[in-house]
């Protein structure tokens, strides 16, 4: 890394920062080897990607110069001499546990203000200096986890790691435009070990709840609203329906119930029990489909007005034959045009009133 133009206090900041994690971080990738079962080689390597990967996909991507843990020959020998501890020594139990969870706290705070102080060296806009220390802190643990088989912790559902990083970035390139980098480089580090603690004693969970989607539920109840407005305007469109349509389909009904029962009493049924039956179909059908659920008490009064023919109570506005399942208006429409149709027709309209009337027999 070129830091001729950096403070020689940030210089000596950034090299302690760097060396100090790696070690710990070799420990830690070896105590892992250990727990997965791997030999002498999978110490080394997945002691290796714990303390260097972060560190490795930062000089990548700023691609200036030899990567890091490449030029710098102590990089290597620190994260190696880590793997061979945790060979000799068998790191376990829950102090080892606190230990780990402490100095992983420690080192990502640290690691994300040096990867934020490279990207700020080399003149990178704000968020990609962000991305770098993000990199640098969390970068090896990704790797670690994915050549371990395991889902990279960082990805949701457990302790936040990211959130600590990107405070400390911020802080530190805050520290940068305000010309207290010395002092960001302290203080970002802690406000991050110090979040990552409290993600792990007041045990913080990343949500990762697969089924959130906001904007999927703002859809959904801006569509209920919607077919909830629809059903408004139908209504006041029916409310609105003129009189005279209304009146026709009512008069052509009762003419079919007329002729309904002059064909029983033709075939020697009494005319009072033929109206008996009439009624009782009325009273049925109404019962089934109100034609005043949803008609002003004026617009009943003008129908039924209009209907002197018979002492039949019947008014086809439109509400008996509301589609039952799709609720759309262009279904309503055909829905109503086809009824038209029907009633206009003498024989069509006698084979619906036989129909219905015998699906009503059949009920009882």
């Amino acid at each position: 890394m070129n830091v001729a133009e950096v403070d020689p206090l940030i210089e000596s900041m950034y090299q302690w920062s760097d060396v100090s994690g790696v070690l710990l971080m070799g420990i830690i990738g070896g105590t892992i080897a250990r727990q997965r079962g791997y030999d002498i080689i999978g110490f080394f390597f997945i002691a290796l990607f714990s303390a260097l990967g972060g560190g490795m996909i930062r000089d990548v991507l700023i691609n200036q110069g030899t990567v890091a843990a490449m030029s710098q020959p102590e990089y290597l020998i620190l994260a190696f001499t880590g793997a061979l501890i945790a060979r000799f020594f068998y790191f376990k139990g829950k102090t080892w546990e606190y230990v780990q969870v402490h100095g992983d706290a420690v080192v990502s705070g640290l690691w994300a203000a040096t990867g934020t102080v490279k990207g700020v060296t080399y003149g990178l806009p704000i968020l990609p200096c962000i991305m770098m220390g993000v990199f640098t802190a969390t970068g090896g643990s990704m790797i670690r986890d994915i050549v371990t088989g395991r889902v990279p912790a960082v990805f949701g559902g457990n302790q936040p790691t990211v959130i600590p990083a990107v405070a400390c970035a911020i802080i530190v390139i805050g520290g940068h435009h305000l010309g207290f980098m010395a002092v960001s480089m302290v203080v970002g580090p802690v406000v991050s070990i110090l979040l990552s603690l409290l993600g792990y004693w007041g045990n913080w969970r990343v949500s990762a709840h697969s089924e959130w989607a906001p904007l999927n539920d703002t859809a959904s109840q801006i569509a209920v609203l919607a077919r909830r407005a629809e059903g408004k305007s139908r209504e006041v469109g029916r409310r609105f329906e003129p009189a005279r349509l209304r009146s026709w389909r009512h008069r052509q009904m009762e003419k079919a119930l007329q002729r309904r029962i002059q064909a029983e009493v033709d075939r020697g049924v009494s005319r009072s029990d033929a109206e008996a039956n009439a009624e009782e179909f009325l009273e049925e059908f109404n019962a089934d489909f109100p034609a005043d659920l949803h008609m002003p008490t004026a617009q009943q009064e003008t129908v039924q007005d209009d209907s002197d023919e018979s002492n039949f109570g019947v008014d086809l506005s439109g509400d008996s034959y509301d589609d039952y399942g799709e609720d759309t208006a262009l279904r309503q429409r055909e829905y109503r045009e086809m009824l038209d149709q029907i009633l206009a027709d003498d024989e069509a309209t006698d084979l619906l009133v036989a129909k219905l009337m015998k699906k009503y027999d059949q009920r009882d």
